[in-house]
């Protein structure tokens, strides 16, 4: 007796078949990967978070935002993250690094103990293995859900000291992805075309965009009043807990940024003392001038300052409690510097100043999630 096989129609509808049924599955698979990767991205804030209350414990305060370094435009300086190594197990590169928490004059290649992040880069001219802890992917600085290379990329055009990148003025809605990428860290000291370690996580500086001046060249004096900021992190800042009178669980401590926003460095930044731009101390750090997941990268003004996250609808902050919580880009903004009915003004010239009537009330919940003492009640801003 012959052997009945399957006809050609019924191979065609089960191919059909597994088809329509993969097609209904890849979607539930997709969505189940990214909240996978949500949840390690919530995961390391939440380790971050901990680690910046742990350098608390020890210090007293929370790690400086950058340190301020002096008037030669585009050197680079330690950031937070980099004083955070050693909670977050980090402390051999540490170690390699010796970061000191001032600004060491001059900047010397050989200096021994801690030195300045300029130090690293003029040893690296004699001694290239300075650079690798610089450029080690460091995952716990890495939102799985972000599509940015492990380090910054670096456009073939743009390599000089202090340059400008070619501006793609791309909106979040394209439809062609482009790889320029508008800035880059070459600065004083650091070789040309050097890319830095990428991070997705920037502290929160508060909702001030300016810069962080000073006075004199040797030594150089910084106007703490003007590099004072609203948050938790600015030039030499030294935040402690009791001044977030506020209450730690509703102040900002750090927030995400994604590739769209061209990311972020946990190693420092660069041109710190002019910085009221994308190429200085947002290198590490954002404000809440611009909304969050703001739609357009380009030119300063943008996105490249703030808070942004690949995950729809807005993006992950830790709080200086050591919580994690999803905040709505659809959350209140009003920015409200420098507008008379919010009787709030601030310059790069001058600190911020706000009519004790007036108490910073006409400023968005975005913003005051920022601001660590505007003593006004802020409630039901998370998801």
């Amino acid at each position: 007796m012959g052997r009945r096989g399957f006809t050609l129609v019924e191979l065609l509808v089960v191919i059909a078949i597994i088809g329509i049924l993969v097609a209904l599955l890849l979607p539930a698979i997709q969505a189940a990967r990214e909240a996978a990767r949500r949840a390690q991205c919530q995961s390391n804030l939440k380790n971050i978070a901990l680690a910046l209350q742990n350098y608390h414990t020890a210090n007293n305060s929370f790690p400086t935002g950058f340190v301020s370094t002096g008037p030669d435009s585009f050197i680079e300086s330690w950031a937070w993250s980099a004083f955070a190594l050693p909670f977050l197990e980090e402390q051999t590169i540490y170690d390699r690094l010796r970061p000191s928490k001032t600004f060491v004059e001059p900047v010397d290649g050989t200096r021994r103990g801690n030195r300045n992040l300029a130090d690293v880069f003029a040893a690296a001219a004699t001694n290239p293995a300075e650079l690798q802890p610089l450029q080690t992917p460091l995952p716990i600085f890495r939102c799985p859900s972000d599509g940015t290379p492990p380090l910054i990329p670096v456009p073939a055009d743009c390599t000089g000291t202090g340059d400008q990148c070619p501006a793609p003025n791309n909106r979040r809605d394209r439809t062609v992805d482009d790889e320029t990428w508008q800035r880059h860290f070459n600065g004083r000291y650091a070789p040309g075309g050097f890319q830095p370690s990428t991070s997705n996580y920037v502290g929160s500086m508060g909702f001030i965009d300016a810069s962080c001046g000073g006075a004199g060249s040797n030594p150089w004096v910084p106007q703490q009043e003007r590099c004072n900021n609203t948050g938790i992190f600015f030039g030499n800042s030294q935040v402690s807990i009791k001044q977030i009178t506020d209450g730690t669980s509703k102040t900002f401590l750090v927030g995400e940024r994604d590739k769209f926003c061209l990311a972020a460095t946990w190693i420092g930044v660069r041109n710190p003392k002019d910085g009221a731009e994308m190429q200085s101390s947002r290198w590490a750090m954002a404000h809440t001038k611009f909304k969050l997941n703001h739609p357009i990268t380009g030119n300063h003004d943008t996105c490249t300052e703030g808070f942004s996250s690949a995950h729809p609808g807005g993006a992950y902050f830790a709080f200086c409690d050591g919580s994690v919580q999803f905040i709505s880009d659809e959350i209140n903004f009003n920015y409200g510097i420098n507008d008379p009915t919010s009787m709030c003004y601030a310059s790069n010239t001058s600190p911020l100043r706000c009519r004790p009537e007036s108490g910073g009330k006409l400023i968005g919940i975005y913003q005051r999630l920022a601001w660590r003492d505007d003593g006004l009640v802020i409630d039901g801003y998370g998801d």
